[in-house]
């Protein structure tokens, strides 16, 4: 009997709310119309940007990165503040009124220099074309490095008919593709256009990007930036897309690796990638060059006792991407089922308004750590940690003033020191790293390994 009576009741209930969308006075939901930005970081010399629109924080992105799409309401001037942080310190670098109509996207490129930013601004409206109709693909010079006009050549099996030139602070007329006739494509940014229908030398080649496809009914927009690299000082092409960036995957640019040996007990190690050989006998505590590979993607990465490839210690499947620079921190202790590893990407540009400092914790037989920077020859018994609860493997980022300090690291929440004080200076426009590890042997006292600008 219950069982009928609920099944009545779910009924009348449908039939109740069925009703009620018909009945006089019931009104339909309003579609809002909505306009859409995003941000690209093109400013070499500037730190992360934050970006607000009307006072709501929007975006925070990095050097060569764009924001996804943000909403905004359509059809009305609204104040854009981006915001750089120079030592440490959030900082108003530029203000403008941003008006996008409904359903455009607007893309704001963030370029020049922190002394003299450039904004450029495209809008686009809705693609309205349909699947056999064409794809779009405009190009944004938005590169310091390079101040003249630069070339571009969209190579289409084989085919260099398709080029463009544009100038600095500018970007190009849309380029129409029609999807039917191949999608074997390469870009290339040139020093100067060939003439037409034929390849660039190698001495006009600034940037090429590999093979690539380009989806039917699309709209790719792509900017040339500079690029702080393995391959050096130069350029490279971002991809921008409606959820962020994307680098061409095939592009000829490597990835570098360093790695740091800081297993206290074990001696030794020997690196593998996809099983050759990248790195011998690794002594403890030592940390290599960076040591250049071109594999890109998840690969096959081996720990063994060096000279011993039989001797496995530990094996992981981690990803890089081409064109970056990676440190592989390799820890533990004899009696851990395995070593534990890390490999972290890491920003290899000097920024002239503040010091970059990463603090890595590779002590096995700590527990968490806290960093203290104070003045020197200062207490820290009224001093508060720059960076708290610090895990083994764990890379900690600080920002604050430069200048003269005592580096001194305790137990998390607590003021026994465990190590220091070191005497350091800091500087901006300076990169700064350093490893803390167990003594030979294994246990305390730790000690540290000085990179980069330290050295």
């Amino acid at each position: 009997m219950r069982r009928s009576i609920n099944v009545v009741l779910s009924l009348t209930a449908l039939l109740f709310l069925t009703a009620c969308g018909t009945e006089e006075g019931f009104v339909e939901p309003i579609s809002v119309p909505t306009g859409f930005v995003r941000v690209f970081h093109a400013l070499p010399d500037s730190t992360v940007l934050s970006v607000s629109v009307s006072n709501l924080n929007q975006a925070s992105v990095n050097f060569s990165e764009a924001s996804p799409f943000f909403n905004i309401l359509p059809g009305l001037s609204r104040n854009m503040e981006v915001f750089y942080f120079p030592d440490g310190q959030r900082e108003l670098l530029l203000n403008r009124q941003l008006t996008v109509p409904t359903r455009n996207e607007a893309t704001v490129i963030i370029a020049g220099t922190v002394s003299s930013p450039v904004v450029l601004e495209l809008q686009n409206p809705p693609i309205t074309s349909t699947a056999a109709d064409y794809t779009e693909v405009q190009i944004v010079h938005a590169a310091n490095s390079l101040s003249s006009e630069v070339g571009f050549l969209l190579v289409q099996d084989g085919d260099f008919s398709a080029q463009t030139s544009v100038l600095l602070g500018q970007f190009s007329e849309s380029l129409t593709i029609n999807p039917s006739s191949g999608d074997n494509y390469e870009l290339l940014a040139v020093s100067s256009l060939p003439a037409t229908g034929t390849a660039p030398t190698d001495g006009q080649i600034l940037w090429r990007s590999g093979s690539f496809s380009l989806p039917v009914q699309s709209r790719a927009l792509l900017v040339l930036a500079d690029y702080f690299g393995p391959a050096g000082k130069g350029v490279r092409v971002a991809s921008l897309s409606p959820s962020g960036t994307q680098f061409f995957s095939l592009e000829n640019l490597p990835a570098a690796i360093r790695i740091i040996n800081t297993l206290p007990d074990q001696g030794p190690i020997d690196v593998f990638l996809n099983d050759v050989l990248f790195a011998a006998n690794v002594t403890f505590n030592e940390i290599t060059d960076g040591l250049l590979t071109d594999l890109r993607g998840q690969f096959a990465l081996k720990l063994t006792a060096a000279g011993d490839p039989s001797t496995i210690l530990a094996e992981a499947t981690p990803t890089i991407s081409q064109g970056n620079y990676y440190t592989l921190t390799v820890t533990g202790l004899s009696t851990d089922t395995a070593p534990s590893l890390a490999l972290k990407a890491e920003d290899k540009r000097n920024i002239p308004t503040r010091f970059i400092l990463t603090a890595t914790h590779a002590s096995p037989s700590s527990g968490l750590l806290d960093y203290y920077f104070v003045a020197p020859a200062t207490s820290i018994t009224d001093e508060s940690p720059k960076s708290i609860n610090n895990s083994l493997l764990g890379a900690s980022s600080i920002s604050f003033d430069p200048g003269s300090y005592d580096l001194i690291v305790t137990d998390a929440g607590t003021k026994d020191i465990v190590f220091g004080p070191l005497a350091v200076e800091l500087v901006n426009g300076e990169i700064y790293n350093f490893h803390l590890t167990d003594a030979a042997g294994g246990g305390l006292p730790l000690q540290i390994v000085l990179e980069d600008g330290f050295n």
